[in-house]
């Protein structure tokens, strides 16, 4: 397989898809991969110790750490909104922590109205334009927008956290089995990089473990969103629907290969490890056209239905916020002390 290159930072800012467009099919078989949480073990880290404590720190959020956490983690973690992008997290956080019955006399619900609008604008105007989540695109929306703080703490956050992952994923490994498995996908079938992040955190990630070798290219957030990406790429090669594959570990994943027609290898999240090494069995299925339908499908799907929580903490009956909060603790303080020792980390 040949790997089509790194792209430059003035190739990603003039024409983020050139790649995706000029593909070449080389296999019958494509097969898209996530990166973060998927292929390796960085989501909880990136989130727990760069987005959430960034974004508190920002907005004046600190007084309410355990809310703000709680709240973030389920929808960028543990909840079906797992790996969608990090303005829509921001926006479904915001709008939870509103419904928390235990954070009434805690919550300014002002202060995270007036927040949660400025997202909303941002989003709305995003969905209106068809542009793509992203900073370029943040960047415009604020020059409209200059008087609107929050915006600016948006955009202060948003180029903040980027430039933050590679100190705490760059030299992560990838859970076991996974290299073993990408090599020999890639004697059968043509493999797309697909993912939420930024071009340069994946491309630094794959190359830093002399991974690319095994890829042809890498699309990340810059070049549209995950469906988009395996749209491209499946005209550009022509690819039948049963000869698709995603691996992914979060719903955008799913729905972005089902709106392709394509099929769905789950990595649940707690247990990738496990999915990566009965992942031959799935794939082997796939390349002898048994996959779609199958009684493995089915399990793989349920598996990872059952993985994410439908509803958060806060929305159950017998919610204790205290008690909800330290579920995850052990995890925070494991990452903090691990990765940011001297980082700032409410401990009940």
């Amino acid at each position: 397989m040949s790997f089509m290159g790194i792209l430059t930072a003035e190739q990603i800012a003039k024409d983020p898809q050139q790649q995706l467009r000029a593909w070449k099919r080389e296999k019958d078989f494509l097969v898209c991969i996530d990166t973060d949480g998927c292929v390796l073990d960085n989501m909880s880290a990136k989130q727990m110790l760069v987005f959430h404590p960034f974004f508190m720190d920002m907005n004046n959020l600190r007084c309410i750490e355990s809310f703000f956490r709680l709240h973030c983690e389920h929808h960028n973690l543990w909840g079906t909104t797992r790996g969608c992008d990090r303005y829509l997290a921001i926006q479904a956080t915001l709008g939870s922590l509103l419904q928390d019955p235990a954070g009434k006399r805690t919550i300014d619900a002002d202060w995270i109205r007036e927040l949660k609008t400025s997202v909303d604008g941002y989003i709305n105007w995003v969905r209106s334009t068809k542009a793509s989540f992203g900073i370029p695109s943040l960047k415009k929306y604020h020059e409209a927008n200059g008087l609107d703080y929050n915006i600016t703490r948006l955009l202060s956050w948003s180029e903040a956290v980027d430039r933050s992952f590679a100190f705490t994923t760059l030299k992560m490994q990838p859970f076991p089995g996974v290299r073993e498995t990408i090599e020999y996908l890639a004697e059968r079938a043509d493999i797309l990089v697909v993912s939420g992040t930024p071009y340069s955190d994946l491309a630094d990630w794959w190359t830093f473990q002399d991974m690319t070798k095994y890829i042809k290219a890498i699309a990340s957030k810059e070049m549209g969103s995950k469906d988009v990406h395996i749209k491209v790429v499946k005209e550009a090669g022509s690819y039948a629907d049963d000869n698709v594959i995603m691996c992914g570990d979060g719903g955008a994943d799913l729905t972005s290969v089902q709106k392709n027609k394509g099929l769905f290898f789950p990595t649940p999240a707690g247990a990738e490890a496990k999915a990566w090494q009965e992942a031959r069995l799935v794939f082997d299925a796939f390349f002898d056209g048994k996959y779609r339908g199958s009684s493995l499908e089915k399990q793989k799907l349920k598996e990872f239905d059952e993985a994410l929580l439908k509803k958060g903490p806060w929305e159950e009956p017998d919610y204790d916020h205290k008690a909800a909060y330290r579920r995850h603790q052990p995890l925070r303080i494991a990452l903090r002390d691990a990765y940011h020792p001297q980082g700032k980390l409410l401990v009940l």
